[in-house]
């Protein structure tokens, strides 16, 4: 963390160095190291879920980095969440009648204007509407409270999304379709920078591999569920989304002082949570 001798020889700062337990506790005591594990996941997980591991009776969707597990809506029954597609989490389209037949996930409570980045990949399979559909999120209206981020389905399968505070953000647009058969989104946030990022298929959409501007600043504070399938809580106009298939989502917050991956690091674990979706992203992958 800062220049240190021990037992006579200098270490600069940052250098990385193994030592004997005893020498690592009173380093970390004086605040001039840290303790590093190869192994230890993400510390900014929100939710990681992977259908392939759970079986057709499970009550929830669940979390494998932490308890934000994701729970079934009144109307979303447990037959309904496993058999309707073998070997993924399913929700139904609420406009069938059924308004609460999503996935919710405990608040996320992003923060934007503060400067928090958000990184969401998705894989599953969805077949678009005959109208902009809203599939994954937590905010709905410019009102506090209604705040937050929706991502849309287009009619021709594109996605993009909107951060909602007292106006809407529109992002870009994504570069092809994940209507049909099984693809992958990825969808990042930076509100340090005021940047966005989206990848379909595990490919950068944008030009250059460089992320695009996003408007700063937007309040996208909330209280509400994080859902898969809709953007309203259950409270609100639950009937409103889209019928998915979840093969697999992982959600990351992170604070407005952690370094911005770049464009290149997030391909490299995109591509790797493609070939192993259930693989929990570690701590030295950014």
């Amino acid at each position: 963390m800062n220049d240190t001798t021990v037992a006579g020889y200098l270490y600069g700062k940052g250098t990385v160095a193994s030592f004997d337990k005893g020498v690592v506790d009173e380093l970390v005591a004086l605040g001039s190291a840290e303790t590093y594990d190869p192994g230890a996941l993400h510390p900014y997980y929100h939710f990681h879920g992977f259908a392939g591991n759970q079986v057709a009776d499970d009550d929830k969707f669940n979390d494998l980095a932490g308890l934000n597990h994701a729970c079934r809506g009144a109307n979303l029954s447990v037959s309904q969440l496993w058999t309707t597609n073998s070997g993924y989490a399913s929700t139904i389209d609420p406009a069938s009648g059924a308004t609460d037949s999503v996935l919710r996930i405990p608040n996320l409570n992003f923060d934007y204007a503060s400067g928090e980045k958000l990184i969401i990949w998705w894989l599953g399979k969805v077949t678009a509407e005959s109208s902009s559909a809203r599939m994954m999120g937590d905010g709905y209206g410019a009102a506090a409270g209604q705040r937050g981020i929706r991502i849309f389905l287009s009619a021709t399968g594109i996605i993009s999304f909107a951060l909602a505070g007292a106006t809407d953000v529109y992002s870009g647009s994504a570069h092809k379709s994940i209507s049909g058969g099984l693809h992958s989104f990825a969808i990042v946030v930076d509100g340090t920078a005021g940047r966005q990022g989206i990848w379909v298929d595990e490919e950068y959409a944008f030009y250059n591999a460089t992320y695009a501007a996003l408007t700063r600043g937007i309040d996208t504070r909330n209280s509400n569920t994080f859902n898969i399938g809709s953007v309203y809580p259950a409270s609100a106009n639950s009937s409103v989304g889209i019928a998915t298939a979840t093969r697999a989502l992982a959600i990351l917050r992170l604070p407005s002082d952690y370094t911005m991956p770049s464009v290149g690091t997030l391909t490299r674990v995109f591509q790797q949570l493609r070939s192993n979706p259930g693989k929990l992203i570690l701590a030295s992958a950014f």
